[in-house]
């Protein structure tokens, strides 16, 4: 880890190479989230069958399948800290704002790693038509961005407490629903044929403000 004399680049790059590491070493986090994707993928393309012509749900379903896929890991980058006993080792080592933007692009990292598996095995256990790829992957980009702050102020929020896992989720909901509904509505829209800039707009802005207050809000959390 860097010293309290290296750039704040260097301590970010820092904490990122070590939740990279740390993830590396048990994969735990990874695997039960893919597990429940592809579980969960599986279980309802059995149940509902191949909806190629239903773009209304396919939208829902691809975005319901990573909300519940990012709330079932992205929870551990703090709370892993908490459990082991480092977290006040790493305060002493960088700041809080350096800490939380590691693990901010650790988070990142790995809701992308997932949706690299489950949005293609998605698309063909689904039959969905192709999608328009610049607006998909905008959709994509800016919704799992959006997720990704999200988990990680409330993951931040709720390390420390009791009933971690159960309050992660519940927290994270009312914070998570303006992302889950624009996501929607924005990849039905480009399946359907429709113009999908009004929720790109909606998700960068939504990002854009979480990632303020958490750099507003970051400093204080880890006050005794």
């Amino acid at each position: 880890m860097p010293g309290d004399g290296s750039s704040s680049a260097a301590a970010v790059w820092a904490v990122l190479r070590k939740e990279c590491r740390s993830e590396w070493r048990t994969r735990y986090g990874l695997n039960a989230a893919l597990l429940f994707a592809v579980t969960s993928l599986t279980a309802v393309s059995f149940a509902v069958g191949r909806l190629g012509d239903r773009a209304d749900l396919l939208g829902a379903l691809l975005w319901v399948v990573l909300l519940f896929a990012a709330l079932a890991s992205l929870a551990h980058a703090f709370v892993r800290e908490v459990e082991g006993g480092t977290m006040t080792l790493l305060r002493l080592v960088a700041s809080p704002t350096a800490i939380a933007l590691g693990k901010l692009l650790f988070n990142l990292l790995f809701l992308g790693l997932i949706e690299l598996v489950t949005v293609p095995l998605f698309l063909v256990l689904m039959g969905a038509p192709p999608p328009s790829w610049p607006a998909f992957l905008g959709l994509l980009a800016l919704g799992s961005l959006a997720l990704a702050v999200a988990s990680t102020l409330i993951g931040a929020i709720i390390a420390q407490t009791r009933g971690r896992g159960a309050l992660f989720a519940g927290a994270s909901f009312p914070l998570l629903l303006p992302v889950l509904a624009a996501a929607v509505s924005g990849t039905r829209a480009q399946w359907t044929g429709g113009a999908a800039g009004a929720e790109l707009r909606l998700l960068a802005a939504y990002a854009t403000a979480l990632l303020a207050i958490s750099a507003l809000l970051v400093d204080h959390l880890w006050e005794d």
